[in-house]
């Protein structure tokens, strides 16, 4: 078997779509079977369950993914340490948005040109999200957790703060805007003003940090946030009960996260001790 065919194996496990899979790799889907049909023809056994919606691994499939991206990691390391930089190779990365916008983008440049330059891959999704394809998707995952979690490296612990104007905080109920998926900022302020006794209500639940902010700005809602990874100017707020602090950790899930992991958690620690 050759590169492409675990390429293209590797894609449809990360994607779990032929399609996108496809793109991936520049082949067409029908190419992409194709290819996986033969692989599993020679190697004996069925990688992947297939139906006219969805793609999951079997046991075997699962078992050969793991060794076939540590293959590709340790290839893409070796050419691209052989060559030096001639070859890059892809770091993907996921992190929540907050973390992305305003801890990873500063520092993005300095880690593709630092002296083990890479091209980098980023992408955003909830915590929990992040956990679970950590390996098949990502090579570094950047997660926000509860204290004294044992996932990864510890990179900070930063304060939880309420953001929003008084006008807003004086409302009742209090007026929220919150990630719609489960996070540890959304779980640690309902359960503050839950032991409180404040009655909240959730004007904004969105998937994207952008939408947050704005409602601030607006005096729609109020809003947890951590404290130097979202927008300037934001009005802090005072008189709401206190939040518990978070921590920043980062996941290696391959060879190659493990490679970047050092470099990369050192360049997100000092963006975000500076803006703090």
């Amino acid at each position: 078997m050759d590169d492409q065919v675990l390429r293209s194996f590797v894609a449809v496990c990360d994607r779990l779509n032929f399609r996108e899979a496809g793109e991936d790799v520049a082949r067409t889907q029908s190419a992409v079977s194709q290819q996986i049909k033969g692989l599993e023809s020679e190697l004996g056994v069925q990688l992947l369950q297939r139906s006219t919606r969805s793609v999951a691994l079997t046991p075997a499939g699962e078992t050969f993914y793991r060794h076939a991206r540590k293959l590709l990691d340790l290839r893409q390391i070796a050419v691209s340490e052989t060559r030096g930089t001639s070859e890059r190779p892809r770091l993907r990365i996921g992190a929540t948005d907050d973390v992305a916008a305003y801890g990873l983008v500063p520092a993005l440049r300095s880690i593709e040109q630092d002296g083990e330059a890479c091209s980098l891959d980023l992408e955003t999704r909830p915590s929990e999200a992040l956990l679970q394809e950590i390996g098949h998707r990502y090579d570094l995952v950047i997660l926000v957790m509860p204290e004294r979690s044992q996932a990864g490296t510890l990179v900070a612990s930063l304060p939880l703060v309420w953001l929003g104007d008084a006008a807003s905080a004086k409302e009742n109920p209090l007026p929220l805007a919150v990630y719609a998926d489960k996070c540890a900022m959304r779980e640690a302020a309902l359960a503050a003003l839950d032991r409180a006794g404040i009655r909240w209500i959730t004007k904004a639940k969105v998937s994207g940090l952008l939408v947050i902010e704005a409602a601030i700005r607006a005096g729609l809602a109020v809003a947890p946030a951590l404290c130097s990874l979202h927008a300037p100017g934001l009005p802090r707020l005072t008189g709401l009960p206190a939040l518990p602090p978070l921590e920043l950790r980062i996941v290696a899930g391959s060879a190659l996260g493990e490679r970047y992991l050092e470099s990369v958690t050192h360049r997100l620690r000092t963006t975000v001790e500076s803006q703090a």
